[in-house]
């Protein structure tokens, strides 16, 4: 948020100290909960509602050259487009220039011989994607579209999504 907030208004913005925002009311102490801030140079709206992890078994690939998601955004119209385009899938993957990013609300691991690895081409550089990488986890790689059957399962990864829960085999990519 604080790099977004910085790029897309103004380099001169002071960070925002979100442990003094974030109040998460009594009805949501138990499980897990999903905060939803809404920004622009300041703290517009912050919302909290419980969360239930998606099942996710088949992912559809689909292409679009023309996307850019480089932060985060309310405005998500360009995604829901091509998640309706999903078929009879669960969720997407996108992919850009023959590569594959990410898909509808999360970044993507991929499984080979025990290693996980990511697309270099995601869409949104996501704080446990960086996570994940920093503590080598996963590794960076090219990956097209061409490669995914040299893998063996897609893992989603994102704030709620550890890796490794939700995977799916990349025969179920379509």
């Amino acid at each position: 948020m604080q790099i977004s907030r910085v790029a897309l208004f103004s380099e001169g913005l002071p960070s925002l100290n979100m442990r003094a925002h974030i109040k998460v009311p009594q009805q949501f102490c138990d499980g897990l909960v999903k905060c939803r801030v809404v920004y622009g140079e300041e703290i517009e709206e912050i919302t909290y509602q419980s969360y239930k992890q998606k099942d996710i078994h088949s992912l559809k690939m689909v292409a679009d050259d023309s996307i850019d998601y480089g932060y985060k955004y309310l405005d998500r119209n360009h995604i829901n487009a091509l998640y309706s385009q999903r078929g009879d899938c669960d969720d997407i993957i996108v992919v850009k220039d023959g590569m594959l990013t990410d898909s509808s609300y999360s970044n993507l691991a991929l499984l080979r011989d025990g290693i996980w690895y990511t697309p270099s081409s995601c869409l949104l550089r996501g704080t446990r994607r960086q996570q994940l990488i920093d503590q080598g986890r996963i590794i960076v790689a090219d990956i097209s579209i061409d490669d995914i059957m040299q893998y063996e399962k897609v893992s989603l990864v994102n704030a709620m999504i550890g890796l490794g829960s939700i995977q799916i085999d990349v025969k179920n990519c379509h």
